[in-house]
């Protein structure tokens, strides 16, 4: 009897240590394999073959990623080989990939169906940067997106375009700056730089480095528009050309007695703050005669042998050159028109700029009726702005 009844109690004993076991067993092991399937699931983008795993990178790069999942389903090829090339690619010889990405690791494990491949990148550039690409089809509009960016004193250009074939940007820069005097007040220094060095496909990042914000730059473009409208409004009473220009100058003799400089925003220097400079007199002449309706031409040219400019005007029909940096220097009485001939020690290419032949009228005198007119009227103009 004894006998039986130990028996028994080692039974029990046996059957409830089995019952421990199996249920310790179901614990630890169910709940990882819930984990695991979680982790799998979460955020990871698929590829099937070499082209989808290197847009999945790809999409990673456009969308500033850091760190992304891809899993492979029913991959056709060699998926660890392909993702070493499909990592260079991206980073190296794709545009964006080459321009945003400083650079990539990746590393991928196996487990029974399928691959799990973890892609890290450091980026070069923001994803602001990323989004501000410009997409464009060829190097034809190039031009104009410079243009846009120079009227808004944008820091930098990011283009992406086809058929790139090493368009001179800096002299688009300098194209845009030289013919547009009352929206350019600077000419900014310009990087450029190609992503990547060679391909069908490439980005043009083009950075403008002014001295200036662009808030400064865009307050100086109204005072020289203010200004020049009030130098067309005291002029507004002559009838010719050199009746207006005689009275212009004599307004601007008024205006300063001018310091000779240089300064990164000419124009703006010399008609608000009074310092002269050939560039700044020239272009600013342009644009109060383009104010009153005289056709004025900027010349880019030599003076003794150095870097000048000074223009050309239509006055009465007939063109003549105007030096007003070398008349306010000499402190002339009236402003002296040139033609061709009288211009011994200036150089300048004589194609791209109308002829002022010597047989023309050189000076006209300004109109007494006119002078009668104004002083009747008892207005001189706005007085231009100070700043």
């Amino acid at each position: 009897m004894r006998r039986m009844c130990a028996a028994l109690v080692l039974l029990c004993l046996l059957l409830s240590g089995c019952s421990r076991f199996v249920v310790q067993e179901y614990e630890t092991v169910s709940p990882h394999a819930e984990q695991h399937v979680a982790a799998v699931d979460e955020d990871a983008l698929t590829a099937q073959n070499y082209l989808s795993l290197k847009n999945a990178i790809l999409s990673f790069v456009e969308n500033g990623v850091e760190n992304g999942v891809i899993r492979t389903r029913d991959y056709s090829g060699e998926v660890e080989e392909d993702l070493a090339a499909a990592a260079y690619e991206v980073s190296k010889l794709d545009p964006l990939g080459s321009y945003a990405v400083d650079y990539m690791t990746h590393d991928c494990a196996r487990f029974v169906s399928y691959y799990e491949i973890h892609i890290s990148i450091t980026f070069r550039r923001s994803v602001e940067q990323i989004r501000a690409i410009r997409r464009v089809s060829s190097n034809a509009a190039l031009p104009e997106l410079i243009d846009q960016a120079m009227a808004a004193y944008e820091p930098a250009l990011t283009v992406r375009l086809s058929y790139y074939d090493g368009q001179d940007v800096e002299a688009l820069v300098r194209d845009y700056y030289a013919f547009n005097p009352g929206k350019a007040m600077e000419l900014p220094d310009v990087t450029v730089n190609v992503y990547p060095e060679s391909g069908y496909v490439r980005i043009v990042e083009v950075l403008f480095a002014y001295s200036e914000s662009a808030e400064s730059l865009l307050q100086k473009q109204e005072a020289v528009a203010s200004n020049v409208r009030a130098a067309g409004e005291y002029v507004r009473y002559r009838s010719t050309g050199a009746g207006k220009l005689g009275l212009l100058y004599t307004y601007l003799q008024e205006r300063f007695r001018y310091t000779p400089g240089l300064s990164a925003t000419p124009v703006y220097s010399f008609l608000c703050e009074g310092v002269a400079g050939d560039e700044g007199c020239a272009k600013s002449l342009q644009l109060i005669c383009e104010q009153i309706g005289l056709e004025c031409y900027t010349v880019s040219g030599n003076r003794s042998g150095e870097p000048y400019c000074w223009n050309v005007v239509n006055v009465d029909g007939g063109y003549r050159h105007i030096d007003l940096f070398r008349a306010l220097a000499e402190e002339e009485s009236s402003l002296p028109f040139y033609a061709d001939g009288e211009l011994d020690d200036y150089y300048w290419d004589r194609e791209a700029y109308p002829e002022c032949p010597d047989d023309e009228p050189a000076d006209a005198p300004v109109d007494s009726e006119e002078s009668e007119a104004v002083e009747a009227d008892g207005e001189t103009g706005e007085e231009m702005e100070e700043t």
